[in-house]
């Protein structure tokens, strides 16, 4: 059984540290050894990220792979002393209580769930269906007596069918009002890293907002941004610099990994 209080206590650490101005910044990870790197580093959370560890297994990033990303969350959760916040996709089609039952038992105390609908060729979900989904999950997670960081991932910037930025825009707020309601402790529009655009939505919402890096990141901390994710681009970037590597170990380079 999930020790209710220690996860309690984890969930509470994970929220004080979303403050508008003050990001905190994720490098996320996909396995163990990642976990106890970044905390090693002086992380004072491990962030996963699901299509990277959809990529560790060699499995899928379109909400269907549910046994095998809970095994691999609880295997990171294992091995750090910190509170984890997992990317869990659009949550395996689990009811509400099954999500948090499953979330606590693999000891995470914090989540991204996303907006897209895999199902019908990486559309949008209904809206008001997903704030509906989230406000459950608050309510699963409130009887347990694990408040759990719900971090809401809006996918219009994505995904919108125009690629129109103004209408994804409009599209992001109209999401993240509806999600923020719900129980949502702050939003993700993924893509969303410009500075001027992040002010604009941070000062709509007042709400801690969580963006994607763009350099410096001080000027996303100006913007007001509450958490940077740098998501799959860590489990990119080290892939790539693998094949690199052993790429000029293979051409006879034997300094590639000195």
């Amino acid at each position: 059984m999930p020790d209710i209080a220690r996860l309690d206590a984890a969930a509470q650490r994970l929220r004080d540290l979303h403050q508008i101005g003050r990001p905190l910044v994720l490098v996320n990870v996909w396995d163990a050894a990642g976990a106890r790197a970044v905390v090693a580093a002086g992380s004072p959370v491990v962030a996963t990220s699901s299509v990277a560890m959809a990529a560790a297994r060699g499995g899928s990033d379109t909400n269907r792979d549910r046994d095998a990303a809970f095994a691999q969350l609880g295997q990171i959760t294992a091995a750090v002393d910190v509170p984890v916040t997992a990317d869990l996709e659009g949550g395996y089609d689990l009811t509400p209580d099954d999500f948090v039952e499953a979330l606590l038992a693999a000891g995470a105390v914090g989540c991204n769930i996303e907006d897209t609908d895999h199902s019908a060729g990486d559309r949008l979900l209904d809206a008001e269906d997903r704030a509906a989904y989230l406000a459950a999950v608050r309510d699963a997670a409130d009887r347990r007596g694990v408040r759990v960081v719900l971090n809401a991932r809006i996918d219009a910037i994505i995904r919108h069918p125009r690629r129109d930025p103004a209408a994804a825009m409009d599209e992001v707020l109209r999401r993240a009002h509806l999600y923020l309601d719900a129980g949502a402790d702050c939003v993700y529009p993924i893509g969303l890293r410009d500075p001027a655009l992040v002010a604009q939505v941070v000062n709509d919402l007042g709400r801690p907002v969580n963006v994607n890096p763009s350099e410096p990141l001080a000027s996303l901390a100006e913007a007001g941004a509450a958490r940077i994710s740098l998501g799959g681009g860590v489990h990119m970037w080290m892939t790539g610099e693998l094949q690199r590597r052993t790429a000029r170990v293979l051409a006879g380079d034997a300094t590639a990994f000195a």
